[in-house]
């Protein structure tokens, strides 16, 4: 998702959900969720980066940041720090936009067709029906990815919409690959923690391989070149046995 210029600030929800703050956590908290609308509801988990525009020591930051996210104001995914309500609005955000670039796509249409006919000799239009699209084309795009969100946030949450961002990132938007790894985390204890030990993992990759059912702290995703190769190979033990 793009980053805001601006978005809908809550004061009192604001005021009592940080109530019991000190003074400088507080207003840490402030200004990192202004950077993380800015950078679309995921914030480079970067402490040089963040403390720079604080204006305190990486030290610091650590401190503070710690304590927002043992709090549940920020959310660590991956390589990324986000928050639940700013990924829902500007997931709403998302939806308003193309519902209005929708509407006046429909707008423009229907002034055409209001347009009298010049003279009676105008060609009849033609009424052939446009083949519906089929195979893959029909199926790519939206439909997949929207799958994975309304999947993902029955498993794991309505308010999980960065931590589903994050994981189709780790997953190289293999949308199907994501949808697997979710119905993985559907089975287990506690699927959120699940989700984000395998989002986590995209950094070392020990392996080749997703570790399925035998590591409840998470499984490896493995990189889009790895599962061809998987794939190859398989295929090349199976053409030699």
């Amino acid at each position: 998702m793009n980053g805001l210029p601006y978005y809908k600030a809550y004061p009192r929800d604001f005021i009592e959900g940080t109530v019991g703050m000190s003074f400088e956590v507080k207003c840490a908290y402030r200004v990192v969720l202004d950077l993380v609308y800015m950078q679309g509801g995921n914030l480079p988990d970067d402490a040089r980066y963040i403390s720079g525009l604080l204006g305190c020591s990486i030290r610091k930051w650590k401190s503070i940041r710690d304590q927002l996210v043992e709090t549940g104001k920020l959310v660590v995914s991956g390589e990324f720090l986000t928050n639940h309500r700013a990924v829902s609005e500007l997931e709403t955000l998302s939806k308003l936009q193309d519902k209005q670039r929708e509407n006046a796509t429909g707008s423009k249409k229907n002034k055409d067709l209001d347009k009298p006919r010049q003279s009676h000799t105008e060609p009849e239009p033609d009424t052939k029906k446009e083949e519906p699209l089929r195979g893959p084309v029909a199926v790519v795009g939206k439909t997949i990815e929207a799958e994975v969100f309304a999947f993902g946030k029955g498993v794991l949450g309505k308010s999980a919409g960065g931590v589903i961002v994050n994981l189709r990132k780790a997953c190289e938007y293999d949308d199907a690959y994501a949808l697997e790894l979710l119905k993985q985390a559907a089975d287990k204890h506690e699927p959120m923690a699940w989700v984000q030990a395998a989002i986590k993992s995209v950094k070392d990759r020990p392996y080749r391989g997703v570790e399925i059912g035998a590591n409840d702290d998470g499984p490896t995703i493995e990189s889009r070149d790895d599962r061809e190769w998987r794939k190859r190979e398989a295929e090349i033990y199976r053409n030699v046995h």
